[in-house]
């Protein structure tokens, strides 16, 4: 009796398990919970036969996913023409997790990078700076998306923004993290202060503070820097540690894996299909941990603010009173400082605080209520909702999916 044959030509695997590869950058931490994502959809679906890249130290035959390789399917974290051409010809499902390879032979899973853009332009607003610059890489699609939503963002508030923008890859390999560092001391002596940064990704955020700490430049007071991915050891390697827009890497890799399980079983994904996957997550470091407000009724206020609205819904007028100003000149002198209304300032510490408890406790909606002192569950679930669009049970299914 002939062996069982896929859908490329390849025989089966004997124990009838779908044969995956999955191929990722080892070098970032960022990119580790795309396999978690992987492995839960497997758990909660179909059992896969995977293939990675692993560093075995030579101690296991090692694994090689190239154009010569052969499977039922693909997670690429960017490839080839010469590799997309070659799994066309075999029939092997792809997706594609890169916003480089976007509409290049495979249907692709991103994080949504201008959400990236405007969740970082948002947070730097948050401290009362006045002046802003992006900093990336014009040969990078990520890099440009999230840049021109920073940019867009920045703006819709009143504010220009610095752009600077310069290629590593043009620089010679060998010595090349001399001129990256002269090319970033350079800009950054020319930047007015304080300042807020966002640098396309940790990388270049960890190396922007490793700088300012060599020109005396005072990171968060002077400069406030603000990265990509989360990418705990970039994000911890400099001083004071690197604030960062999370990855959202579990979802990516659950989200990816469920479309390539449904191209596996004959469904046709147009090569342009793009998926952007929501970001939820904004890590909060020292970087960022600055006010730069020289009214200090607004500062005394947003400190107030702070460390109150987490646990107790204030009121204005309540914080009105500890000012002695009018209510009309508070928030004149507010609203000039922040560039938003105190109101906004607690309905912004306190979605976050409850965007918190949410994605890192399994505490029931009541009990958030309580400890937050809103009025009831109901009163709790219309708030998140209209602040962001979603229940809050949909909100925690982002990092907690249920199993099917």
């Amino acid at each position: 009796m002939p062996k069982p044959r896929n859908t490329n030509g390849k025989p089966a695997a004997r124990n009838g398990m779908p044969v995956v590869g999955i191929r990722v950058p080892s070098w970032a931490s960022f990119t580790r919970p795309i396999f978690r994502g992987i492995v839960e959809f497997i758990r909660n679906h179909e059992q896969w036969q995977i293939h990675t890249l692993v560093d075995s130290t030579n101690e296991m035959a090692p694994v090689v996913i190239d154009e010569k390789w052969r499977g039922d399917g693909l997670i690429l974290f960017r490839h080839s023409a010469e590799e997309a051409a070659a799994f066309k010809r075999r029939r092997i499902p792809v997706v594609n997790l890169s916003a480089e390879c976007c509409g290049r032979g495979f249907p692709s899973v991103i994080p949504d990078n201008p959400e990236i853009g405007r969740m970082a332009a948002q947070h730097l607003l948050t401290l009362g700076l006045k002046r802003f610059s992006y900093w990336g890489d014009p040969s990078r699609t990520y890099s440009r998306e999230r840049g021109d939503a920073f940019e867009q963002r920045i703006a819709k508030a009143g504010f220009s923004c610095t752009n600077v923008q310069f290629e590593p890859d043009r620089f010679p390999w060998e010595g090349r993290w001399v001129n990256m560092h002269e090319h970033i001391a350079t800009e950054l002596r020319r930047l007015p202060k304080p300042i807020g940064i966002f640098a396309k990704d940790d990388m270049l955020g960890s190396n922007i503070i490793r700088n300012c700490n060599a020109l005396d430049i005072l990171v968060p007071d002077e400069v406030a820097v603000i990265g990509t991915n989360a990418d705990e050891v970039f994000c911890q390697i400099c001083t004071p540690p690197l604030t960062s827009v999370a990855y959202p890497g579990k979802r990516v890799g659950y989200q990816a894996a469920t479309l390539l399980s449904t191209m596996m079983r004959g469904a046709r994904v147009a090569d342009d299909h793009v998926m952007p996957v929501p970001i939820h997550e904004l890590v909060a470091r020292e970087s960022t941990n600055t006010l730069a407000v020289d009214d200090p009724v607004v500062a005394e206020a947003v400190h107030y603010i702070r460390r109150q609205a987490p646990s107790y819904p204030i009121h204005v007028s309540e914080i009105v009173e500890r000012s002695r100003l009018s209510h009309s000149g508070f928030n004149k002198n507010f609203l000039r400082e922040m560039g938003h209304t105190p109101k906004e300032e607690i309905k912004r510490v306190r979605l976050a605080r409850l965007q918190a408890l949410l994605k890192n406790t399994g505490n029931k909606i009541g009990q958030v209520a309580r400890e937050m002192r809103f009025e009831s569950p109901e009163e709790l679930t219309r708030f998140f909702k209209r602040e962001t669009g979603f229940a809050p049970k949909d909100y925690r299914k982002h990092y907690h999916p249920a199993p099917h």
